[in-house]
């Protein structure tokens, strides 16, 4: 791709996907420890293990109006 033939405009869009880009795969690199930190703060704060389990598996399952991907 030849950047230099892109107007002003289409340049600075294709600027803006990268970085959102970027900022969700950090975002999706994350998560993961996050929601393990926030599990043991939660056991710690005296939260069931087994209602955290449940509700990560509710979470987890697509809602009756969601599509699944093919």
């Amino acid at each position: 791709m030849d950047l230099s033939t892109l107007s002003d405009e289409q340049l600075n869009a294709r600027r803006i996907a990268v970085l959102t880009e970027q900022e969700r795969r950090q975002r999706v690199a994350q998560l993961p420890d996050q929601l393990a930190a926030m599990t043991r703060d939660a056991v710690a704060a005296g939260c069931s293990p087994e209602d955290l389990l449940d509700r990560l598996t509710d979470a987890l399952e697509p809602a009756p109006d969601q599509e699944t991907a093919p």
